[in-house]
């Protein structure tokens, strides 16, 4: 899942003196620091194809990348340097700042892809997708500096509106820069998964589609008991769960009807697994972006999605906004596979929405915030 980058250099030769008379157009190196994880989930795709996307379209006389993806001291996942991960998430700020001086040597400007990652001693750029673990139990802790160095920073970027008012009332900042996501190509026009597909992953049609975590806030609880209505309804009708192996997913799901556990997929698999869909549904309660949904509507399929967090944002009326709640979950699924109408109209409407997100906009609007900090 990860995009291994290099560093970039410009070719050095008799415009070097030239570039030294223009400071504007001197070359600037940037580290982006990622963090080391067991299971890619939405933050590595944003950091996968923001990354690839910003090598296509920057200036190699302008920009050289390097990309550092840093583990904790007892960590076992591949990574390029050891941080205490102890010490950033309970040390002062000043101790943090030093481990980042060490960590990020060279670096002129430094792209933190994670709050949780050492905090740059220089001028920093930082992404934010969402804040869970400040409204949500199970989401893990942020540093206790988090908001202290959110503030330092030259700018924080966000997927959505949502993700931005969350930065400014939990973390004390409005120095943010809103820049959605773009769409990865594997979700644009996919075909539809054929039966051979269907049966190595011992599913059938007709079948609604969820891909996405396992915490409180993606809502598989208010989704399993919605979908015990909805399989009393329709006895054909299969649930295909997309995600990472956890109890508690399976905890829930386990007793109930026609419901096929698929783990983790390639991305090319979940696409052509939504575009053969009656539904993809998407409960969250809490979403800073919400790819599922994107992905879902990008694949002209109908998309049910909680009118909760960024996904009202994101959507925009091309997918069928419920309450998150079991009832208004059950009632918004039963009610796309019904009304032929408004079915039609959200399978016409989703890849409309969906074509505006890309990552090469993406990736412009990152390289004017790199700018305008480097030029501050």
């Amino acid at each position: 899942m990860f995009l291994a980058l290099g560093t970039r250099h410009a070719k050095r030769g008799p415009d070097t003196i030239a570039q030294a008379a223009n400071p504007a157009r001197r070359e600037v190196r940037v580290t982006w620091a990622s963090m080391a994880v067991n299971s890619p989930m939405g933050q590595q795709v944003y950091e996968t194809q923001i990354q690839a996307a910003l090598t296509r379209a920057a200036d190699p006389s302008r920009w050289a990348f390097s990309r550092l993806t840093m583990r904790s001291l007892r960590s076992p996942v591949p990574g390029d340097k050891r941080y205490p991960a102890g010490l950033i998430a309970n040390g002062p700020l000043w101790a943090a700042h030093a481990v980042g001086a060490v960590s990020y040597r060279g670096a002129q400007l430094v792209h933190r892809f994670d709050l949780r990652l050492p905090p740059a001693s220089g001028p920093e750029v930082i992404t934010v997708h969402d804040l869970p673990p400040l409204r949500f139990s199970d989401e893990g802790p942020i540093p206790r500096h988090a908001a202290a160095s959110a503030q330092k920073a030259r700018r924080v970027i966000c997927p959505s509106g949502f993700a931005a008012s969350e930065v400014k009332e939990l973390l004390g900042t409005d120095n943010i820069a809103v820049i959605p996501y773009g769409l990865a190509e594997a979700y644009r026009e996919p075909d539809p998964i054929g039966q051979a597909g269907l049966q190595k992953l011992s599913l059938s049609r007709p079948y609604i589609v969820h891909a996405a975590g396992a915490t409180a806030r993606k809502n598989l609880a208010s989704l399993a008991a919605a979908w015990a209505q909805v399989a009393r309804q329709f006895p054909d009708l299969h649930l295909a769960l997309c995600g990472p192996p956890d109890d508690r997913r399976t905890n829930l799901f386990r007793a109930l009807p026609r419901v096929r556990l698929l783990g983790r997929l390639e991305a090319s698999v979940v696409a052509s697994l939504m575009a053969g869909a009656a539904a993809v549904v998407v409960p969250s309660l809490y979403e800073g972006f919400g790819l599922p949904a994107l992905e879902g509507m990008a694949c002209g399929v109908p998309v049910v999605a909680a009118n909760a967090g960024a996904l009202p944002e994101v959507c925009a009326g091309a997918a069928h906004l419920v309450d998150p709640s079991p009832e208004g979950l059950a009632a918004g699924l039963l009610r796309v596979l019904t009304d032929e109408d408004l079915n039609t109209r959200l399978r016409r409407a989703g890849p409309l929405r969906a074509s505006m997100f890309t990552w090469e906009k993406a990736a412009r609007l990152h390289l004017e915030v790199y700018e305008q900090v480097v030029s501050a």
